[in-house]
């Protein structure tokens, strides 16, 4: 039987985790296709964990399990994120990366409890679990957030979306032939439906102060929420750019009422074939307007090749109010879990208002 070791990962460790999440999925699925590009992903966990404005003087980015010869066979990464609760401030540590090899599964568990064994912070959370990770955080403690089992996909190109969902199932062949037609004639509906004029005026905004200032003034109370400084903005959207695209948009309406909200890109389906926008995060006040109000104006801004809109479940907010063309997509398992580090009664799974810019949800390393 082969000698693992569990070792922590250090900076210098990067480019043997990039090679190993390069190499992981094509290894599991027997893929015979081209793999990610090692200095491209080693880049991305570079700003990840090291340019992370609240990583500053963190030394320590995760564990990984390396057996006789060195090689990493798994591998959970983290990285410190900051969150207010009214006028307290906390520290979460966020699993972003869990990979472990057949080999090395059993330990996959020890590796884990490592992880939630890091001093200083007041809780644990992940935003990308699968079922195998999900399974874990409920054995040893964690909740799952509400909601975070499902995702809203707004269908654009159905013409590119339902023949990928219908490749997908046992259907017969005749259903896949006439999908294309059913989806060619749907189109012009759901662009007569979504494209509504907006109600507010949009502008591209880096301007960071102002984006950080709208969200300390229209934060949802009673919501444990990420910290949106300046400095965090920037490194989210400013210095990710390169290896992830996304624009960051202030907008207001006739009375005067402001707020900003962030969209990604993303590749869904087995082979990517569905071409995505994500909404990042959004910010406005709500005792003023509604999400309606808000919705037109970010359809019309995703770019015109894009196949679906994606949108994160977040706290009093119904999808279904936007447009009745929405698809409620449900996971495996929950996407998102939080383990409380202190028994602070205020920070619990139930109290968190994520959205994909937090923790690696908007930003995934590996498909």
């Amino acid at each position: 039987m082969e000698r693992f070791e569990i070792q922590p990962v250090l900076s210098s460790a990067l480019p043997d985790v990039a090679d190993f999440l390069c190499r992981w999925p094509a290894d599991r699925d027997g893929s015979s296709g081209q793999r990610p590009n090692s200095l491209r992903v080693e880049r991305r966990l570079e700003w990840l964990l090291l340019d992370n404005p609240v990583s500053a003087g963190v030394f320590q980015h995760g564990f990984c399990v390396r057996d006789p010869m060195g090689v990493i066979r798994g591998v959970t990464l983290c990285f410190p994120a900051a969150f207010l609760a009214g006028d307290d401030r906390f520290l979460g540590l966020c699993s972003g990366t869990f990979f472990v090899e057949p080999q090395a599964r059993t330990l996959g568990f020890y590796l884990f409890k490592k992880y939630l064994r890091s001093p200083g912070y007041s809780f644990f959370f992940a935003t990308t679990c699968n079922a195998y990770s999900a399974a874990l955080w409920e054995q040893l403690g964690g909740c799952a957030v509400p909601n975070s089992e499902a995702e809203y996909i707004v269908p654009l190109r159905l013409d590119a979306l339902l023949p990928a969902v219908v490749n997908g199932k046992t259907l017969r062949a005749a259903a896949s032939r006439i999908a294309p037609i059913i989806a060619r004639c749907s189109n012009a509906i759901l662009a007569h439906l979504t494209r509504q004029s907006p109600k507010i005026t949009i502008e591209p905004s880096r301007d960071w102060q102002k984006l950080s200032q709208l969200f300390h003034r229209h934060r949802l109370a009673g919501w444990v929420t990420a910290d949106r400084t300046i400095e965090f903005l920037q490194w989210r959207y400013e210095q990710s750019w390169s290896h992830c695209p996304s624009e960051t948009y202030l907008f207001h309406d006739p009375c005067g009422n402001e707020g900003w909200f962030a969209l990604g890109k993303t590749t869904r389906g087995r082979r990517g074939q569905i071409r995505g926008s994500v909404l990042l995060d959004a910010i406005w006040p709500r005792e003023r307007m509604t999400f309606e109000d808000i919705f037109p104006g970010i359809l019309q801004l995703v770019d015109p090749e894009t196949d679906a809109l994606f949108l994160r479940p977040r706290p009093e907010l119904d999808y279904g109010d936007c447009t009745r063309w929405i698809i409620r997509r449900r996971f495996r398992a929950p996407q998102a879990f939080a383990i409380t580090g202190g028994g602070d009664s205020i920070l619990t799974a139930a109290s968190l208002d994520l959205v994909c810019a937090d923790g690696d949800s908007g930003f995934p390393i590996a498909r």
